[in-house]
């Protein structure tokens, strides 16, 4: 039954990373990605873009999360998904903790929504890599 638990929360992350990719491209300002850029970059003229990049880059992420479900360890793959999982651990660091203390006004649950969202993906992400499995 732990099985299925870990198929349906990597399905759930791998739609949630290639919606939120496609999102990006459609409106670059909706995307989970627009804080993570605005609070490091604040006023950059080129934020389009970098959304654009994290947006790929999640779109590829969902793409081998649905791949790791049914391949075994492929070494590509597992090294791709362990960067989006350090890129994953610095976009928690910068939108859920960097962000709210530069700004000071935040409502609790709402943070703590999208706290164990982003905390719900990157379990998810140290999950699909078989290897970490073990630790």
């Amino acid at each position: 039954m732990s099985r299925f638990g870990v198929f349906l929360l990597n399905i759930a992350v791998a739609f949630y990373l290639f919606v939120n990719g496609i999102v990006g491209f459609i409106n670059a300002k909706a995307s989970d990605f627009a804080p993570i850029v605005s609070t490091v970059f604040k006023g950059w003229r080129y934020d389009y873009v970098l959304i654009i990049v994290l947006s790929v880059c999640a779109i590829i992420a969902g793409i081998l999360l649905i791949t790791a479900i049914f391949k075994d360890d492929l070494l590509l793959t597992n090294v791709i998904l362990f960067i989006f999982i350090v890129l994953w651990s610095i976009f928690i660091v910068v939108v859920d903790i960097i962000n709210p203390l530069s700004f000071g006004r935040v409502v609790f649950l709402d943070y703590l929504q999208k706290l164990s969202t982003h905390l719900m993906i990157l379990g998810a992400l140290i999950l699909s890599i078989k290897r970490l499995r073990r630790i």
